[in-house]
């Protein structure tokens, strides 16, 4: 009996993988983000395949606004680390 559904990783290679002609598009600056948007669904793939769902994309957004919130975060302490040693200085 095979799998009604193909498996997540393999959905989430082929919908990235419909996404090349924009990304072609775009200058090498933006292709990196989208590169980095793209490594952000990638390192949530275990999270992704908890979703018992049909859809694809709502999960990839997801794993793409967590991985840039995560990087938010990091901005955000950084910068309130050099704030608290510049007040020291």
């Amino acid at each position: 009996m095979g799998r009604s559904v193909p498996p997540w990783r393999t959905r989430v290679e082929v919908e990235l993988g419909r996404w090349q002609a924009y990304r072609r598009a775009l200058s090498t600056t933006e292709q990196a983000a989208l590169d980095a948007l793209f490594d952000e669904v990638r390192q949530r793939r275990a999270a992704g395949g908890m979703l018992p769902s049909l859809e694809t994309w709502h999960p990839m957004v997801l794993s793409m606004a967590v991985g840039l919130m995560v990087r938010i975060d990091q901005l955000d302490r950084r910068l309130s680390a050099l704030e608290e040693r510049r007040v020291d200085d």
